[in-house]
């Protein structure tokens, strides 16, 4: 799944948005007190609500969906639904084949086969939002379970080192194993404190994915004749 979800995030460009990563996390602790990585406890990591499914509702207001099933018979809204919410397609491609679409469909059927495509342009948004959002999830999960290894870890790190700090002349091999498990543990919060940072980007993936549908919706409604 993990593979799946960031194959997701590499289909956006997302510039900017790794500003917003930053994470309250110390870099290098020494104790178990310090040492617990700031991570929020539910399933869901993201500054705004989350919204399970969008709905027609939400981004149409063209022809009520009754029907979300038989474009799946429909070779060719198949192909284009498919088409129309890649993330590597382009806006003004979505317009064209859109546009392309529509002028070969007879006048009687047109607005009833462009209410069929949006219907199917919605199920596939919304399974794609699914698979991102519980991608999310598992990951800050991952990270939540990740933060309370890395404070156990401090607790059993923190005799050995306390011991060393206060008697230089110990024994050389209790020093250099205390000195390498707190290396060990500083680069463990490091690889935490990128990963960390993912959780922003990401965040910003289901919304962007809700634009994108908002854009399509309107982009059928434009060819419509009522």
């Amino acid at each position: 799944m993990i593979t799946n979800f960031i194959s997701k995030l590499a289909g956006w460009s997302l510039p900017g948005l790794a500003a917003m990563a930053s994470v309250a996390l110390i870099s290098a602790p020494s104790f178990a007190e310090d040492a617990k990585p700031e991570v929020k406890k539910d399933e869901w990591p993201c500054i705004y609500r989350k919204v399970p499914q969008l709905t027609a509702a939400m981004i149409w207001d063209g022809p009520e969906i009754t029907d979300t099933t038989s474009w799946h018979k429909d070779d060719a809204i198949r192909k284009l639904s498919q088409f129309v919410i890649s993330r590597r397609v382009k806006s003004d491609e979505v317009d064209t084949a859109i546009k392309k679409y529509a002028a070969g469909l007879p006048e009687d059927q047109r607005d009833a086969k462009l209410t069929e495509l949006f219907s199917a342009v919605l199920a596939r948004t919304n399974d794609d939002r699914k698979t991102v959002m519980s991608g999310i999830e598992k990951f800050h999960k991952r990270q939540v379970e990740r933060s309370k290894e890395i404070e156990k870890e401090a607790l059993e790190i923190q005799p050995e080192e306390q011991a060393a700090a206060e008697d230089p002349g110990s024994d050389v091999g209790v020093a250099g194993r205390a000195s390498d498990a707190v290396e060990k543990y500083k680069w463990e919060i490091r690889t935490f404190q990128e990963k960390q940072a993912n959780i922003p980007i990401a965040c910003e993936i289901p919304q962007l994915i809700d634009e994108r549908a908002g854009e399509i919706a309107r982009a059928i409604r434009a060819e419509m004749k009522s």
